[in-house]
């Protein structure tokens, strides 16, 4: 059972430093700066010399057999597989982006920032964390989970009547239709498949 103490501490580790890094970084938009084969912004096909740019406040970022990253408002990456889609929103006067994960499967890294992801429920980050989102359908109807893991860092999953907080080395399989009855478990934060290589690759190189 989760304790209120446990919850106020990682919401306090959610906040605090987004609240201290508000006072002395300046907001910015969140711009395509790295792609691979097949990328479209709301279903146009970006062309392989068009990255970096700065993204509309409000757009649909597809992958077909390509990869691409996306750095988001106050630092930090999204790293998309192929066949991915997500919905990137510059979220107002806030200081952070806000993500759906549509299909496929996508990497956090916060870096400075905290964005807030919707993967069949709404998932506030930590900052300096590494967090993974995988898609899946459930059945013919259109039903899917989001299977959410915490590489690094912390999170909070609001449920109906509770906040499940979460840690490094933690996954959960988020639907909508589970209410508060989704299961934290624990998995090994050292088996990477390809995507996790290439983003963390990535990640290095796009940081020099």
């Amino acid at each position: 059972m989760r304790t209120r103490f446990s919850v106020v501490l990682v919401l306090a580790a959610l906040v605090v430093p987004t609240c201290v890094l508000a006072q002395r970084a300046p907001v910015a938009g969140a711009a395509l700066v790295h792609l691979e084969g097949e990328v479209f912004l709301n279903e146009r096909v970006v062309e392989s010399n068009s990255a970096p740019s700065v993204l509309p406040d409000s757009v649909v970022l597809r992958t077909g057999q390509g990869r691409a990253v996306v750095t988001l408002k106050r630092g930090g990456f999204l790293f998309l597989d192929a066949g991915t889609s997500v919905l990137v929103a510059g979220n107002g006067v806030y200081n952070f982006n806000r993500i759906e994960v549509h299909t496929g499967s996508a990497i956090v890294a916060s870096e400075t920032s905290a964005p807030l992801v919707d993967c069949e429920n709404g998932i506030r980050l930590s900052d300096a964390g590494i967090f993974r989102f995988d898609v899946h359908r459930v059945n013919a109807t259109g039903e899917r989970s989001c299977r959410f893991r915490v590489f690094e860092g912390a999170a909070a999953v609001p449920l109906v009547s509770l906040i499940n907080a979460m840690r490094a080395g933690q996954a959960m399989m988020c639907n909508r239709r589970c209410g508060d009855k989704i299961q934290t478990e624990e998995f090994s934060r050292d088996q990477l498949d390809d995507f996790d290589q290439w983003a963390r690759r990535t990640h290095e190189r796009l940081r020099k």
